[in-house]
């Protein structure tokens, strides 16, 4: 071999290799960005004519609806308008997490209706043109962990009015999502075994309890009571059990007599003579019929407060039929936080009751 065809071979060995190591470095340097936002947030992209001309009404109904129960009304999701322009103006906006993004084809002058048929087949497109209304979901557009649920209508009336067939569905898919995030925020240090274990012996459920709970001095063989304190308040879980009686225990009525006994029984003040119990004539209580890992259960929502003192807040209960034992569980959060929003904290309580099993 010749040194001339030796110094050919060395230069395009040199040069592979360090075009190789370039790009790998350009792929360190410019990575994907993760999705950022605070939990519960949604930006709604769409041109501000049409956003004044009815679609904030409809995601004021579409995603702004209260959430269900707190003292002071806050919306399920914190909504933000921006205009397409802002997505390439201002690069973090690019970097969200959940986007709806509205769009009336028959205006193709529209920045947005620009922006979702590039995005989008023209298949897709020219299937809403058709049927009226469409919708489209995406992921990972910009930044990693990110979600864009189109909403397109061949006119203005036509996606208003698709807007509110698929509400319960669009508000599903970010609850969901924003669950999850919720869910790793709460037991982003793990869980607690021994209180996992005395609420176990204590109740016969099994619940997953993150660390940050404390157990607060009880004495009773089937009750327990955890509490996180927070920056101006608490977070509280509490469970107990009860003999199955009737099919009137898990019934609206039921679950208020029992939490209500419950209270009464282990939750006061530091000022003598006061109980907790819940509030149903200020707001409502709201139950529901549901599954709960496998065993029937009653989910309710409403508002306590102390008996004899100024101290009140939200709460969640699931009225459990272990049916093996028979006996009823009843799983519980409440939250005192005067002051504090208390939407995202309800939200927690939500996701680690949600893990409570009987069977």
């Amino acid at each position: 071999m010749t040194n001339r065809l030796l110094t050919f071979l060395l230069t395009l060995f040199i040069g592979v290799t360090t075009f190789s190591c370039g790009s790998d470095v350009a792929q360190r340097l410019n990575p994907t960005p993760s999705a950022f936002g605070a939990i519960n947030s949604v930006t709604v992209v769409a041109d501000s004519s049409l956003w004044i001309n009815g679609a904030s009404d409809s995601i004021a109904y579409f995603l702004e609806a209260p959430y269900i129960i707190l003292p002071q009304p806050e919306p399920i999701f914190d909504v933000r308008h921006i205009e397409p322009v802002k997505l390439t103006a201002m690069p973090t906006f690019r970097e969200l997490r959940n986007y709806v993004v509205l769009a009336d084809l028959s205006d193709a002058n529209s920045p947005t209706t620009k922006m979702v048929v590039n995005d989008l087949s023209d298949a897709k497109i020219q299937q809403v043109r058709e049927e009226g209304f469409g919708t489209v979901v995406a992921r990972n557009k910009w930044a990693t962990g990110q979600q864009l649920i189109y909403l397109m209508g061949k006119n203005r009336e036509e996606l208003l009015r698709g807007m509110s067939t698929t509400r319960p569905a669009v508000v599903k898919r970010i609850a969901d999502s924003e669950g999850l995030r919720t869910k790793e925020t709460a037991f982003f240090q793990g869980v607690n075994r021994a209180l996992m274990d005395t609420i176990m012996e204590r109740t016969g459920a099994n619940i997953q309890i993150p660390y940050g709970y404390e157990i607060v001095p009880v004495m009773a063989n089937d009750f327990v009571w955890l509490k996180r304190s927070t920056r101006k308040g608490s977070l509280n879980l509490i469970a107990t059990r009860v003999p199955y009686e009737n099919q009137a225990q898990l019934t609206k009525e039921g679950l208020k007599e029992i939490r209500d006994q419950v209270g009464r029984r282990y939750i006061s003040s530091s000022i003598s003579d006061t109980y907790m119990r819940i509030n149903d004539e200020d707001l409502p209580l709201f139950t529901e019929n549901m599954d709960m890992n496998g065993a029937f259960a009653i989910e309710g929502r409403g508002i306590w407060e102390m008996e004899n003192d100024f101290q009140a807040g939200p709460f969640i209960s699931y009225l459990i039929n272990d049916e093996a034992r028979k006996q009823l569980v009843l799983v519980d959060g409440f939250i005192l936080a005067p002051g504090e929003k208390k939407r995202d904290l309800m939200n927690q309580l939500e996701q680690i009751l949600g893990t409570a099993r009987v069977n």
